[in-house]
């Protein structure tokens, strides 16, 4: 039965693993994609809490009046007025409009005629003047310059220009003394919307540190013009300063390229306006939107209706959003793990692995967000499988191995019982035969006394009835054998242990074995006792045991002398069985003390046995708490030690 369970037990275990593996790994697989799609919708709904706040953002500006939103979304903001006017970023302002016919003709058309011819030779100079400004010739054009300065159509440029000359020839002060009738006369005019405040102010600016000054003042807001304009003029500023700064104001100069960068897409943005704006107030409701910028790939104005009317909104593009989603412990799903946000149904990176995609929602429906890690990092998906995997291996391997083991032991269990029954056959032969042979001498022995073959002779009668006892005890000690092994198969074998000398023991055995060894040669035995000890056993069973060993002895020793030692130490006393016969190998040493085993050479050498004795010395041994060793070399004899636990003091 242990043999049909050792093979049942691990083939019930690797059907059982089978099926929970698979079901234990579509649900680690599911909860995988389950945690994957939750970290998508986190992360979609931090966009759309930041998209909404932006937008509130943006109004508080508008209401407060400012001009900056401080929040990442709020970078590049827009505002439409009422009558669908882009009032946030402001289109670029138009040039000065011509000078009209109708402006000083009061007196009639040849008036206006004069003053028309009089004006365009005034621009005509205009023009020389600059060109002789630009061929370094400074005295002609400071000439043409100054006559032109007192005009009112020219004044503007000319006294511009003069300064600018008046600088080139070292005149500072004439400079500063021409930007200031300039700032007095003309304050509202403005040079293809540059206003005249911030032309002189741009020309006044000469060392590095002013230089920067005046670019921090213009990005900050103190000229009230619009963002193509503030470009142009900070990149005339940046040009004029030197490549190596100190590093104060190389440091002021990064700061202002980064401003200039932001500037530069405001500008853009403000461009690219123009044509989405019809359609912002045509769909803008009081719920922000998305929309494509018709003529900016990749940017998204997100919109939304005030109750006033008016329109706000922002432009981000999606490096924006993602980064506007941030990150929270439950993102990390995946090892390098990010937001990808793409349009619907592209694809994304090719180096990038996609676990999971959402559509950001009705408003920005144009829009997915993704979850990706580099194809260089392990898959989760893969890596779960391959985990619950190895694990599955490791058990199925054990449980393969139990299954190899039970069946090892079912051949080892089949091949023992088959020994076992060859065994007993052996053993049933043989105690037939060793009942049988003492029997037939009592028998035979006890019929001559009847019949009188001894005919008074009395030695014979005497040695008749020697021959007749000796049989007797002879069988009587077989059967006493296989008595103590039917009690100890049962399990009723019981010992009663009393106080007894090991030397006294061996010499008992010694002299019991003497009478009961018939006539004919005999191998000496002798007994030395080095150290005698007391000890609790129980006396019949070793005794009966010293008995086994000295008799084994006898058979295989030959006339050799048998030696029976006692000896003790502080815990143990031994009692060893020395012969001197052809030895036991090493590898029967541990079979011989097996039920009805005996070594093939056992067999081979004639002599008779029931393959019980050193079991039963075994058992009976270790049943009293002690031990049965055995040391033998091939041609040098063996030796038998009993060792048995001192009686404590």
């Amino acid at each position: 039965m242990l043999s049909v369970l050792a093979l049942l037990a691990p083939a019930a275990g690797i059907a059982y693993l089978g099926a929970v593996s698979y079901r234990d790994e579509k649900g680690a697989v599911n909860a995988q994609q389950e945690r994957q799609r939750q970290a998508a919708l986190a992360i979609a709904g931090r966009i759309d809490r930041a998209i909404g706040e932006t937008l509130d953002a943006v109004d508080r500006t508008i209401d407060s009046g400012g001009d900056r939103v401080d929040t990442p979304l709020g970078r590049y903001w827009f505002w439409i007025d009422g009558d669908g006017q882009l009032k946030r970023p402001r289109i670029v302002q138009a040039m000065e409009p011509p000078v009209s016919l109708s402006r000083g003709c009061a007196f009639g058309l040849e008036d206006c005629v004069r003053e028309l011819t009089t004006r365009q030779g005034r621009l005509a100079k205009l023009h020389a003047a600059q060109a002789a400004e630009g061929a370094g010739a400074w005295t002609d054009a400071r000439r043409q310059y100054t006559q032109l300065a007192s005009a009112d159509d020219t004044g503007p440029a000319a006294l511009l220009g003069l300064a600018r000359v008046l600088g080139k020839l070292g005149d500072a002060k004439g400079a500063d003394a021409q930007l200031a009738e300039l700032d007095r006369r003309f304050p509202d005019r403005n040079f293809e919307g540059v206003p005249v405040k911030l032309a002189t102010a741009v020309l006044r600016a000469q060392s590095p540190d002013a230089l920067l000054a005046l670019a921090e003042q213009i990005v900050g807001g103190a000229f009230d013009v619009d963002a193509i304009v503030k470009v142009g003029v900070l990149t005339r500023l940046r040009e004029r300063l030197a490549a190596d700064l100190p590093p104060a104001l190389a440091a002021r100069r990064a700061a202002l390229d980064e401003r200039m960068a932001e500037l530069r897409n405001l500008a853009r943005m403000a461009a690219g306006l123009a044509d989405d704006v019809p359609e912002l107030v045509h769909t803008a409701t009081a719920s922000w939107r998305g929309h494509a910028a018709a003529h900016q790939a990749g940017r998204i104005l997100i919109y939304r209706r005030r109750p006033d009317n008016t329109v706000t909104g922002i432009a981000v593009d999606a490096h924006m959003l993602e980064a506007a989603a941030g990150h929270e412990n439950s993102d990390d799903v995946a090892l390098h793990v990010r937001p990808l946000v793409l349009p619907t149904g592209a694809k994304g990176p090719p180096d990038q692995r996609e676990l999971e995609r959402i559509p950001l929602g009705e408003a920005l429906s144009d829009l997915s967000l993704a979850l990706v890690n580099p194809q260089s990092d392990p898959d989760p998906l893969d890596d779960i499988i391959r985990g619950r995997s190895r694990r599955h291996v490791v058990f199925t391997s054990a449980l393969a191995l139990a299954l190899g083991l039970g069946l090892l032991a079912m051949i080892r269990g089949a091949a023992r019982a088959r020994e076992l029954a060859q065994l007993k056959s052996d053993f049933v032969s043989t105690v037939s035969h060793e009942l049988k042979t003492p029997l037939t001498s009592i028998r035979m022995f006890a019929e001559m006394l009847e019949q009188g073959v001894a005919q008074g002779d009395q030695a014979k009668m005497h040695r008749y009835h020697g021959v007749i006892v000796q049989e007797s005890q002879r069988l009587g000690l077989l059967i006493a054998n296989l008595l103590d092994y039917a009690q100890i198969e049962k399990g009723t074998r019981r010992y009663t242990p009393t106080r007894e000398q090991a030397g006294e023991l061996a010499r008992h055995a010694v002299t019991t074995f003497e009478a009961l060894r018939g006539e004919g040669p005999r191998n000496p035995i002798e007994v030395e006792v080095s150290s005698d000890a007391s000890v609790m056993v129980d006396r019949d069973v070793v005794v009966q045991a010293l008995l086994n060993l000295v008799s084994n002895a006898a058979k295989y020793g030959g006339e050799h002398p048998i030696e029976v030692r006692v000896a003790a130490d502080d815990l143990m006393a031994s009692i060893s069985v020395t012969d001197h016969g052809p030895g036991i190998p090493a590898h029967e040493q541990a079979r011989i003390f097996r039920e009805f085993y005996r070594a093939p050479e056992a067999y081979r050498s004639g002599v008779e046995g029931t393959g019980l004795g050193l079991a039963l010395v075994k058992r009976h041994i270790e049943a009293l708490g002690g031990t049965v060793e055995v040391a033998s070399t091939i041609g040098q004899g063996a030796t038998f030690t009993i060792r048995l636990p001192r009686e404590a003091a």
